[in-house]
């Protein structure tokens, strides 16, 4: 449990978030049931190039996260990006740092189940953060990343929870890139790096998903890879389904912990 556990602490939503480099917008969704003496799972939703915190907290619902959560055990955070074309960069690694010491000492937070989400840019700023916040975040789950066109820290190589989603025909994060962001995570997660030689099954062209749990890495740090025909989205359907299949998927993999 965090700092936070037994304080009484309430938030606009949004709120301005004052940090050591100027002003950010951050939405935040605190389950009403919220109880100060009981941790909490605490889930960011990091927008993309174009996007904004008001759409990933009030369009898409943290990516389809929130009404899953039906326990109500779960606060929902979504951070403005820097307001450049490309809304993360180096700086924003010292923001999510702020951030997350100031939510952990104002709300009573789980810190063994804390993870980051994201679509386009910002799964690639998710994606980023699973190389060097493995202390601090138990896994990240990641719609149409890339491991290029981003700032990116160093590699650390320590193990984490990691899920992606890939659509094969992304011409924006293309599944290439997507393979490559995937394999730096099997490489850390296994013995020797032996996971990254696993075939993943793959869904089959123009039919259903198919989600892959790999089996060569190590159990307390699994890696999900699931895939489907598809472009540059993160809500990707089942052929003759209304509903995306991808937060449930993604919800199963963070309950896990």
């Amino acid at each position: 449990p965090s700092k936070g556990c037994g304080k009484k602490t309430s938030y606009q939503r949004p709120f301005t978030f004052q940090w050591s480099q100027g002003r950010r917008k951050v939405y935040i969704d605190v389950p009403q049931n919220y109880d100060q003496n009981k941790p909490s799972r605490l889930v960011f939703g990091m927008m993309c190039m174009g996007g904004s915190s008001d759409n990933v907290a009030n369009g898409e619902n943290y990516y389809g996260l929130r009404p899953l959560d039906t326990a109500k055990t779960t606060i929902f955070v979504a951070p403005e990006g820097n307001g450049q074309m490309l809304p993360w960069g180096q700086a924003d690694y010292k923001l999510f740092d702020e951030l997350l010491d100031k939510l952990k000492n104002e709300l009573c937070i789980d810190e063994s189940r804390v993870f980051s989400t994201g679509f386009s840019y910002g799964s690639m700023f998710s994606n980023g953060l699973s190389w060097n916040h493995q202390k601090v975040l138990r896994g990240v789950a990641v719609f149409e990343t890339a491991d290029v066109n981003i700032w990116l820290p160093q590699n650390t190589g320590d193990p984490i929870a990691w899920m992606g989603v890939h659509a094969f025909e992304d011409g924006t994060c293309t599944y290439q890139m997507g393979c490559s962001a995937r394999n730096r995570i099997l490489k850390n997660n296994s013995e020797g790096g032996k996971a990254v030689n696993e075939k993943a099954e793959e869904a089959q062209r123009n039919g259903p998903h198919k989600c892959y749990d790999y089996k060569n890495v190590d159990p307390r740090f699994p890696v999900r890879w699931c895939t489907q025909s598809g472009g540059h989205m993160w809500d990707h359907r089942d052929p003759g389904q209304q509903r995306s299949w991808v937060p449930q998927a993604t919800w199963d993999f963070i309950t896990k912990f």
